[in-house]
């Protein structure tokens, strides 16, 4: 498979994790997902997590101190502080995104017995002068957010594909060889 199509796939995918995202959807609390694509000079991430996992609601901030805790992820998110790269590798981050959905007070309330699902997605693009020292990354996720107990990591990079799943103890995704 050329890489551009494996990228495409691996992107097409994240998309429709999006979709699912923006709709509130049922998850797995305290699983994230994580899709990493690398194309030549161009790594990309893209997230996909449930609110419960990042903070500990799901539902409108209740006052000021859930509001900062919902601000302060979203910018932890957006910043790329959740990923670290080899600097032998000299990446940069040329593009980022983070939305927390599901948490406006405005949204209308989930029937009665039913749960509401809010979540957290990201994106984020580096720029990598040395794509080739990519052998492996950390993602702190689990470390950073002890509601996610485990995150799933889909890797393509031009060497093929991989998957890898984190916990606490474990943050290292190793790249196909």
């Amino acid at each position: 498979m050329k890489r551009s199509a494996a990228l495409f796939l691996l992107l097409a995918a994240s998309a429709a994790q999006a979709h699912d995202v923006r709709q509130l959807g049922a998850h797995v609390h305290g699983q994230a997902t994580v899709d990493l694509a690398l194309d030549q000079q161009t790594l990309e991430f893209a997230l996909q997590a449930p609110g419960i996992g990042i903070l500990d609601f799901e539902r409108p901030s209740a006052n000021a101190t859930e509001q900062a805790a919902l601000a302060r992820a979203v910018a932890l998110l957006k910043d790329g502080r959740w990923v670290t790269l080899p600097t032998a590798a000299g990446c940069r981050l040329s593009s980022s995104d983070a939305k927390a959905e599901g948490f406006d007070a405005t949204a209308t309330p989930p029937p009665a017995g039913q749960h509401r699902h809010a979540g957290f997605s990201a994106t984020l693009q580096y720029h990598c002068a040395k794509p080739a020292e990519l052998r492996a990354i950390v993602v702190r996720l689990p470390a950073l957010f002890p509601g996610l107990h485990e995150v799933i990591v889909n890797s393509v990079t031009p060497h093929g594909q991989s998957r890898s799943v984190l916990t606490p103890g474990n943050l290292r995704v190793v790249l196909a060889p």
